[in-house]
């Protein structure tokens, strides 16, 4: 049985031959050397998949991290009009900013975990149909036999933070004609477009050669996109990290500031030389003073004098100054990942109430939720559907008999909580042995198995008022 407050009419996913291939394989298609060739191609009834590997592994070699983000060793303004403008070269910034940044790198895993961490299964559209309990365990064996798809739908949750993700559908065939998938592995989000370098983000996707090229229509079979948020129909999204920029890049410099603070005295170093001393004689007197602050050990001439006052004056700022900043900036970039409210400065403060905690964990189960339906979504339209056509036929695409994979979108409720549900539900509706014994976690007991008799409940249990 599924957990309480899920879908009742559904198939967990398992292995089952799925039905017969609406059109027989022919040989392996052979694909085009070069991206430009390709030309795209629509799905009709009876066509078939292209298999084989579009993104080949020349083409992988040029996307990875950016090692000089944020050493200084470019303007921070010009990364920032980067990710405005959706280029690709943003996305090695953003790579580095959650590669770098701890605060970001745990919320981002800790939204997905969430994600991952609820029930999934097919769906059947109707328990009484044959037909619809045909496709569901054909569809259901079909997800459980592709290889790593736990690992596809995590490439998938990066969409909310890059603005979107793509996977390749390695479709092919089995030795009996049957459609299948040989694994969705990720791509990165800069070979592909969604219309021209000079043109709105808005058309089907297109394929890069290299980065920062026009590229080709490629099938829309053969990818799986997830876009996020998308404004104006931008199908590149929203990035979250484009948002968290520049509290990172503040966060990083703050850091660096710290850290000098730490390390340096009190007091502020200073050499005193004669008023009418000339120019090398002011660069020889800085670079002791430099010397004082960074070596264990200096010589300087006699007639220059440290000023000690000065050496032994304490400042008015405390380390406590950087940390606030610091914590306050985790604060906005975990909020803005994972939806958090004004709990998270209530906790950090010493002020969080019962109520605010609440508050908080709806606000995070309506971005799980969220990312949930989105993620659903995609892999019934991008996947399923194709996957269906091709082994079914049409029919299996009717609203009345067509499976749909899906990701519980609310939480499960606690076994109290369930039990409590069970127990009010008695006064209404006859319920099922099976479930209070799933419900209580305990097993059936076997024919002539010792027991112990249960205990008679009050009626005030089951009689409001009683």
């Amino acid at each position: 049985m599924a957990r309480m407050g899920a879908p009742r009419s559904l198939h967990p996913v398992r292995s089952a031959p799925p039905g017969p291939v609406a059109a027989s394989p022919g040989p392996a298609q052979s694909l085009p050397d070069t991206v430009e060739n390709t030309a795209p191609q629509v799905v009709q009834p009876g066509s078939r998949p292209v298999i084989g590997e579009i993104v080949r592994q020349e083409v992988l070699r040029y996307p990875m991290l950016q090692p000089q983000a944020f050493s200084g060793a470019m303007n921070p303004s010009g990364i920032y009009q980067l990710m405005v403008f959706g280029s690709a070269p943003a996305f090695p910034y953003y790579r580095e900013i959650e590669e770098k940044d701890t605060a970001i790198a745990s919320a981002i895993d800790t939204r997905k975990k969430l994600v991952l961490g609820r029930d999934r299964g097919v769906q059947c559209a109707d328990e009484s149909s044959g037909d619809a309990k045909k496709y569901a365990d054909g569809l259901s064996a079909f997800i459980q036999s592709i290889p790593r798809f736990n690992f596809a739908l995590e490439e998938l949750l990066d969409a909310p933070h890059y603005g979107y993700a793509v996977l390749e559908i390695l479709w092919d065939f089995d030795a009996r004609g049957q459609v299948i998938c040989k694994g969705l592995p990720g791509r990165p989000q800069e070979l592909f477009r969604f219309g021209l370098v000079t043109d709105p983000q808005t058309g089907p996707l297109r394929l890069c050669p290299f980065v920062g090229a026009d590229g080709a229509p490629v099938d829309p079979q053969k990818f799986v996109v997830l876009t996020a948020q998308p404004r104006n129909w931008d199908l590149r999204g929203r990035p979250i990290l484009r948002r968290l920029y520049w509290a990172s890049w503040f966060k990083r410099n703050v850091i660096r500031l710290h850290l000098q603070f730490l390390e340096k005295g009190q007091g502020t170093i200073a050499i005193q030389y004669p008023s009418g001393a000339s120019t090398d004689e002011q660069q020889l007197a800085l670079q002791c003073a430099q010397a004082i602050y960074t070596e264990v050990a200096c010589a300087i001439p006699e007639s220059m004098g440290v000023a000690e006052k000065l050496l032994q004056s304490t400042r008015t700022r405390f380390a406590e100054d950087f940390t606030s900043l610091m914590n306050y900036m985790d604060e906005e970039m975990t909020r803005l990942i994972l939806g958090q409210t004004l709990a998270t400065h209530g906790s950090s403060q010493g002020k969080g109430t019962q109520a605010l905690g609440e508050i908080h964990q709806d606000t995070l189960n309506q971005v799980i939720r969220k990312d949930a339906q989105d993620l659903a979504a995609v892999i019934n339209e991008q996947l399923c559907a194709p996957w269906l056509l091709w082994t079914f036929g049409p029919h299996a695409l009717v609203p009345e008999s067509r499976p749909m994979f899906y990701i519980q979108e609310d939480p499960p409720p606690e076994p109290k909580e369930q039990m409590d549900l069970l127990i009010a539900a008695r006064q209404a509706v006859p319920t099922r042995t099976s479930d209070w014994y799933e419900i209580a976690q305990l097993q059936r007991p076997e024919a002539g198995e010792d027991t112990v008799p249960a205990l008679a409940m009050p009626t005030s249990m089951f009689i409001p008022g009683a």
